[in-house]
C-alpha cells in the first residue's frame, strides 16, 4: 500500500498538468451532480411545505338538508386523511360571492331576480401534503372515495393544477437523474484518459514487471488506487464547493423578504449522503482506472514495444 501511494505521488510530480486538469474536470462533474442532488432535496422540501394542508371542496346536492349535512360531517371527520371539516351553507357561499363581486358587478347583485346559484359545500383540510407523485395519486384516490358519499354532487381539489404539477415534478426528477448518469459516465472516460497517460509514461516499467513474473494484481493495483484516490479527492472538492455555495445561497435568501421564510427549510446533504457520494466517486474513479488497465499483464507492454 505504501508503494502504491508513492506511485500516486510520483504521478502527480511527473504529470502535474495532466493530474490537475483531470482533478478539475472530475471536481466540476461531481459538483454538478451534487448540486442537482442537493437542489432536488431542498426543492422537495419547498414543495412539501407549500403543499401542506391540501384543501378539498365537496359540493352537495340541493336536496341535502341540515340533518344530512350533520351526518355527512361525522363521516368526513372519521377519515384519517382529514384534518378539519368546515361546512359552508348556501347562504354563506352567496354572501361571500357578493362581497367579492361588489366592486365588479354591483348592478347584477342589486337585481331582485338574482338567485342563489351556489350549493352548500364542505371544505376539507387534509393531513400531509401533495408534493410527490405518490401523494398526488393518493389525493386522487381519496377524491374518488369522497365522490361516492351520499349527497355529494362534485369534488374539487384543483384537478388540472395537480396533474400539471405531477407531470412537472416527474419530468424534473427524470431529467436530473439522466443528467447525473451522463455526467458520471463521462467521468469514467476522464479518469481513463489520465490513467492511460500514466501507463504510457511507465511502459518500460510495466514490461520489466511482466518479464519478472509480477501478478496482474501487483501491476494493476497502483493505477486502480490512483483512480480511486482521484475520484474521492474530486468528490471532496465538489462537496466543499457546494457547501460554500449553500452558505452563500442561504445568506442571499435571508436578505430577501419573499424568500426568507424558505431558509429554515434549506439544508445541505446529511453525513450519510456525503459519505455515500465519497464512496461512489471513489468507486467510479477506481472503475475508470480498471477499465483502462484490465489488459495489463497479458503481454500488453511487450506488444506495445513490438508495435512501436
Amino acid at each position: 500500500m505504501v508503494d502504491d501511494l508513492k506511485s500516486f505521488r510520483r504521478s502527480w510530480i511527473q504529470h502535474t498538468g495532466m493530474q490537475v486538469a483531470t482533478l478539475t474536470v472530475l471536481a466540476a462533474t461531481f459538483s454538478v451532480v451534487i448540486f442537482v442532488a442537493s437542489f432536488s432535496m431542498n426543492f422537495h422540501r419547498f414543495l412539501a411545505s407549500w403543499g401542506e394542508g391540501t384543501q378539498v371542496t365537496i359540493y352537495l346536492r340541493d336536496e341535502v338538508d341540515n340533518a344530512a349535512a350533520t351526518k355527512l360531517t361525522s363521516q368526513l371527520e372519521a377519515f384519517r386523511e382529514v384534518r378539519s371539516v368546515h361546512f359552508v351553507p348556501r347562504e354563506t357561499a352567496t354572501e361571500d360571492f357578493k362581497r367579492q363581486m361588489a366592486s365588479y358587478a354591483p348592478h347584477l347583485l342589486a337585481d331582485a331576480d338574482f338567485s342563489n346559484p351556489f350549493p352548500a359545500s364542505f371544505k376539507l383540510q387534509l393531513r400531509g401534503s401533495a408534493a410527490t407523485p405518490e401523494e398526488i395519486a393518493g389525493l386522487e384516490q381519496f377524491a374518488l372515495k369522497l365522490q361516492t358519499l351520499p349527497g355529494v354532487e362534485d369534488v374539487s381539489y384543483g384537478q388540472s393544477w395537480v396533474h400539471n404539477y405531477a407531470s412537472f415534478v416527474a419530468t424534473l426528477y427524470a431529467s436530473s437523474a439522466i443528467m447525473a448518469v451522463i455526467l458520471l459516465i463521462g467521468s469514467l472516460f476522464v479518469v481513463g484518459n489520465s490513467i492511460r497517460s500514466s501507463i504510457s509514461a511507465r511502459r518500460d516499467e510495466i514490461e520489466i514487471l511482466e518479464l519478472v513474473g509480477a501478478t496482474a494484481r501487483m501491476i494493476r493495483r497502483p493505477y486502480v488506487l490512483e483512480g480511486f484516490l482521484m475520484g474521492g479527492l474530486a468528490v471532496a472538492i465538489a462537496l466543499s464547493i457546494n457547501g460554500a455555495l449553500h452558505v452563500w445561497q442561504k445568506s442571499v435568501m435571508t436578505s430577501s423578504l419573499v424568500l426568507a421564510r424558505l431558509v429554515p427549510l434549506m439544508s445541505f446533504l446529511d453525513f450519510v449522503t456525503i459519505c455515500g457520494f465519497i464512496v461512489v466517486g471513489s468507486m467510479i474513479g477506481a472503475l475508470g482506472a480498471w477499465l483502462t488497465v484490465r489488459k495489463i499483464n497479458d503481454g500488453w507492454s511487450a506488444k506495445q514495444s513490438l508495435e512501436s
